[in-house]
């Protein structure tokens, strides 16, 4: 008894071409085997006969000789007439052979016709023209009256070309079809090596039969089975899955009977049972860090949190032990067929068939991409820096990639196009090319969205502090289609769907306090308990301050809450993080060998927030080759980053193939000054803790009023578990370390002066084996954005978001006086609030402006990261005014001249000042 199914056509198809070809590769090795030993056996033998020796194959020219029985005498015998006639009852094409073939084979004496008695198949060899038996093309004889045996008895031979240029499995294929044994000439049936050839030729049959010559018939269930295991390599969907009462397959559902043109109707043996995916959907909540190095993804269902891990191989699934490292999904992808993952992409909007064949994610994409021997091929392929292009893409060139089949694609400039509730997405009209962010997130949504798991429609997400508004909906806006083509399609005509949301939550250094607070045991006090993180991350690095207090009774009262964070301080370093800080170390060393690289033609890129040095214009590109040689060295000098060395050595040698400016391999050996580049990792990460502490002054002075005597600090991000960090902070006891906290000690004395609180800084956190969902450094934002989803019991006040309604400010905006920097405009200040800046200098004011928390304390101009931009006024009016200006955006200010703030009603020359 068979059952009605109905599956979507285009995946159908797909899927029953991949169960084919899957299927077919098993048995493909010993098909070929087969071939090849049938094709020895069948060469070594070059008569065959066919047919109960009606025919004779000569398996050198491929021409099958007719066996004749019956002798025609020369009264009765026509050759046309009998020719026509023998094609009329069969089903293969014969013909008389010709005069030269006729040669060839009375001087071959191996012809079995060939024989020494009997009548009808003698062919005499010793008298050709005078003796022969059988009678061929009239060309032979043209003139019969030249020949006087024609009245005696005679054979008439035909010819047929229909096995010449065939191969051996065609043409065992053919005999089998026509019914025809075939045997080599004076050779036993029963032989040994005749039998191995006849079992071979049933194992070519099959295959052929199966897999080439017809469709084969492949039950549903093995055709789906693989389904979510070619996408992402998730497990292989079990038998029960399809068939079993309280289970069954999304994809089969079909909504509306008006959509029966996008399914096929397909009759099964099996009892396939359709699901709707709606049942499936979880009341529960994800929470999603991207991160710039990798991504977490943190679930809470019933009260529990789960952490997620993406990418990884089918055996990862059955590991016994599993590692923190497991839910830390690398934020990387890898082409190896960029056309296929196009066609893939493009050809259906849900659920898209795309092979991990073509493009990898996560763990594996990221091990490819640190252990490839520096293989130029696998590192162009590799798009590692997803969230940094995302933040930069406006800024910088474009970014090309070049998949494993040399295949070169370029990614266009993010864009903002987000779904319309209530409609399908469009993607033949107005859809961006490959967003990389987008196909990130379906990976991400194909595996939270995984039918063993369920159906998650409310996503919330973080971002650093400094990410301007229109970079965040950017990423949003490729996240919520990402997310939505990983549903199954017909989840798209259920009223549930419009529950789905993907929005900001928290900042990741305020998601992060939330789970750390908790993690450490820091307990609310009535009047707050004073925290700060320090969010050490891939690409940027966070500060955020606040208190952490219990909820007041109204709050209790009306709101349920428990317990509440306030931050009110928000900054960063938007150039610390530990892959720009890896890209800088490839920078030093690629000058350090700048001879080398003349020498060889060999180019590298500059990063964001480094300046060119003497000599580099041949050296600094934006090319493939450039991008390349980068990544190479990055990878080789991740130990020193991560470790604090290369090798037991201070001075290290690599040895590097990299790429010259055209393009071609070239064997490097390149000298890494190891003390020089930790010194300069010292003093760079000294610079970001320098801003660190005097943003936290500033921040809590501002808010508080007051500097508070006891402050916890909470090291977040990967990147704070460097020794680096650690021991500047005086958290380690060697003597190295101790020196460095000594450093540290002497930016704060200079910073706080003598009213430098205590700071209790905490270790990061470290995962516990017990518990493999208790925060880290790294989970710890997920799991802490879990914490501060609405329904839970604790609440967060962002006082910079809620007083500017936006963003905080994230600039410092001043002019110079003594060659210092001076800060008049600060970050987190109000919007739309004239402050003065300064006096106009013979027509010119030099606005200057920076990221840098160091500006409190005064740094010199030229400084990196300190943009300065003359503004000129002109006109009699201007003579007597001063500059003031307010904040419009969180990278825009609007400035004018006044007189004097009490008149600044008044103001002209008014001009917007975009901020990069």
């Amino acid at each position: 008894m068979s059952n009605i199914v109905f599956v979507p056509k285009l995946k159908h198809q797909k899927m029953l071409e991949q169960a084919i070809f899957e299927d077919s590769k098993k048995n493909k090795l010993d098909f070929e085997i087969a071939c090849k030993s049938a094709q020895h056996y069948f060469e070594e033998h070059r008569w065959w006969i066919l047919a109960d020796e009606t025919m004779i194959l000569d398996s050198v020219t491929g021409i099958l000789w007719e066996n004749p029985k019956s002798v025609l005498t020369g009264e009765d015998w026509d050759t046309e007439e009998y020719i026509k006639n023998k094609n009329s009852t069969s089903s293969i094409v014969w013909r008389l052979p010709s005069q030269e073939m006729v040669q060839r084979l009375v001087e071959d004496n191996t012809f079995p016709l060939l024989k020494t008695s009997g009548t009808k198949f003698i062919l005499n060899t010793e008298s050709i023209h005078l003796d022969l038996n059988i009678m061929w093309l009239n060309d032979y004889y043209p003139d019969t009256s030249d020949y006087d045996g024609w009245g005696s008895d005679s054979l008439i031979l035909a010819i047929s070309l229909y096995f010449k240029n065939k191969t051996i499995s065609e043409i065992l294929l053919l005999c089998k079809h026509l019914g025809w044994e075939l045997l080599p000439y004076s050779v036993s049936e029963s032989e040994g090596e005749y039998q191995f050839f006849l079992a071979n030729m049933e194992e070519i049959i099959w295959y052929k039969n199966t897999y080439e010559n017809v469709e084969p018939s492949v039950e549903l269930s093995a055709i789906w089975k693989n389904v979510d295991y070619i996408s992402t390599r998730l497990p292989k969907i079990d038998q029960l899955r399809f068939t079993d009462i309280d289970q069954g397959m999304w994809e089969f559902y079909m909504p509306h009977q008006d959509l029966q043109d996008k399914y096929l109707k397909i009759e099964s043996s099996e009892s396939i049972r359709p699901r709707n995916p709606e049942l499936d959907i979880r009341n529960a909540k994800v929470a999603i860090d991207f991160g710039t190095s990798s991504t977490v993804v943190a679930i809470r269902s019933n009260g529990k949190d789960e952490l997620l891990r993406i990418g990884l191989q089918e055996k990862d699934f059955k590991k016994h032990t599993i590692s923190d490292n497991d839910f830390e999904n690398p934020t990387i992808l890898e082409f190896l067929d960029i056309q296929e993952v196009l066609n893939a992409w493009e050809s259906e909007v849900y659920r898209p068939l795309v092979d991990w064949n073509t493009v990898h994610c996560s763990h594996e994409a990221r091990t490819r991409f640190r252990e490839n021997d520096s293989d130029p091929k696998i590192v162009s392929s590799i798009f590692a820096r997803l969230k940094q292009w995302a933040l930069r893409e406006a800024e910088q060139a474009k970014v090309r990639i070049t998949d494993q089949n040399h295949h070169e694609y370029e990614f266009k400039r993010l864009f903002e196009l987000n779904p319309i509730k209530g409609q399908s997405l469009n993607i033949q009209k107005d859809y961006p090319q490959l967003d990389p962010i987008e196909l990130y997130a379906w990976f991400l949504g194909m595996n939270i969205n995984w039918r063993e798991r369920g159906i998650y429609l409310r996503y919330y997400m973080t971002f650093p502090v400094a990410y301007p508004n229109e970079v965040k909906e950017k990423i949003l806006a490729s996240f919520r289609r990402g997310l939505i083509r990983s549903f199954p399609e017909s989840l798209m005509y259920s009223e549930r769907f419009n529950e789905f949301s993907v929005q900001e939550l928290a900042s990741e250094p305020a998601a992060f306090a939330a789970s750390a607070l908790n993690a450490l045991d820091i307990e609310p006090a009535e009047n707050g308990t004073p925290y700060a993180v320090f969010d050490f991350g891939g690409g940027t690095t966070d500060f955020d301050y606040g208190i952490y207090r219990l909820a007041t009774d109204e709050e209790l009262e009306d709101e349920g809450v428990d317990d509440v964070i306030e931050h009110f301080g928000s900054a960063g370093d938007k150039h610390l993080g530990g892959e720009n800080l890896l890209e800088n170390l490839a920078y030093k060393v690629f000058q350090y060998n700048q001879k080398q690289c003349r020498e060889k033609e060999i180019s590298f890129t500059q990063p964001i927030d480094a300046d060119p040095f003497i000599g580099s214009e041949r050296l600094i590109a934006k090319t493939q080759a450039a991008f390349t040689n980068t990544t190479i060295l990055m990878s080789r000098l991740r130990p020193l980053w991560e470790e604090g060395k290369i090798n037991q050595d201070h001075e290290g040698v690599l040895n590097l193939t990299l790429l010259d400016r055209h393009g071609q391999r070239v064997e490097c050996e390149v000298q890494v000054p190891q003390r020089e580049l930790i010194e300069w990792l010292i003093s760079r990460v000294r610079q970001g803790l320098i801003g660190f502490f005097t943003a936290l002054k500033s921040s809590f002075e501002n808010h508080l009023k007051y500097l508070p005597e006891h402050i916890h600090i909470l090291l977040a991000g990967n990147s704070s578990r460097s020794n680096l960090v650690l021991g500047l902070l005086g958290c380690l006891e060697d003597e190295e370390s101790e020196l460095l906290s000594e450093l540290l000690q002497v930016d704060l004395a200079e910073i706080f002066e003598d009213e430098c609180p205590e700071f209790e800084v905490h270790l990061p956190l470290e995962a516990d084996d017990n518990n493999p969902y208790k925060p880290t450094t790294k989970t710890g934002v997920a799991l802490g954005l879990l914490r501060v989803s609405p329904g839970e019991t604790l609440k967060v006040i962002n006082h910079a978001k809620q007083d500017n309604h936006d963003s905080p400010f994230q600039f410092y905006i001043g002019t110079h006086r003594r060659g210092l920097f001076t800060a008049a405009i600060k970050i987190g200040d109000d919007y739309e609030q004239w402050q003065e800046l300064g006096a106009i200098r013979a027509g010119v004011f030099p606005l200057l402006y920076t990221t840098q928390s160091q500006a409190l304390l005064g740094i010199e101009r030229g400084t990196f990261g300190l943009v300065e931009h003359d503004i000129e006024f002109s006109g009699s009016d201007v003579k007597g005014k001063k500059v003031f200006a307010r904040i419009m955006a969180p990278d825009c200010i609007e400035i004018g001249l006044a007189e004097a703030i009490d008149q600044i009603d008044q103001v002209t020359h008014r001009q917007m000042i975009q901020l990069k």
